[in-house]
């Protein structure tokens, strides 16, 4: 492997680094060593050298210049405290970080379609405008739901996937594990209020 190429990571990756923050979790000189250490040691590579495709069986690959192609990747935000807003992390199946790329700024432009379509899938939440009905279906909660993205009707199988936070704020997963959102439950009109007030 040649020093420019994307080196696997170990069980830390860099959101992980990124959210304990240059100061960790106990605020100590320490930890803040530690995090530039950790910072200094990922392998952050320039968007204009990645190239991002889907295969004949849709998985996501991406390939760093003429270098070795990761199959069946997951990009990931990365969240740092500084200096790295925008980074992006491609995880393997075992979650291990195989590359960690300078923002989307470079990319080509089917890489670039391609990689937003993959965050889009997996981190919009879409949010739910209206409840037209929530109804019994074999032991899951059926709902019936007009979202930002449209019309959506889908399974709630627990109570606890269905979470009040942040006082009025709702977060749902369906039985698929799609996530939902209702930004506010005192916006939504009174049915739609009555019908959410019965499942938590």
């Amino acid at each position: 492997m040649t020093e420019d190429s994307p080196k696997p990571m170990d069980d830390t990756t860099p959101r992980e680094a990124a959210e304990a923050g240059p100061h960790g979790p106990e605020g100590t000189n320490d930890s803040r060593a530690g995090w530039e250490a950790e910072v200094a040691r990922l392998a952050i590579v320039e968007p204009s050298r990645v190239r991002i495709r889907r295969d004949d069986f849709r998985r996501l690959c991406v390939r760093l210049d003429d270098g070795p192609e990761f199959v069946d990747v997951r990009p990931a935000p990365a969240f740092p405290v500084s200096g790295a807003a925008g980074y992006i992390s491609f995880l393997d199946a075992d979650d291990k970080e195989v590359l960690l790329m300078a923002g989307t700024e470079g990319l080509d432009p089917d890489s670039r379609q391609c990689l937003e379509d993959e965050l889009d899938r997996v981190y919009f939440v879409p949010r739910i405008l209206r409840i037209y009905d929530i109804e019994d279906a074999h032991g899951a909660a059926r709902w019936e739901v007009e979202t930002d993205r449209g019309y959506r009707l889908f399974d709630v199988r627990d109570r606890e996937d269905l979470r009040v936070v942040e006082g009025s704020r709702i977060l749902l997963q369906d039985a698929d594990g799609n996530r939902y959102e209702i930004p506010d439950l005192f916006a939504l009109d009174e049915r739609s209020r009555r019908l959410v007030d019965g499942e938590i």
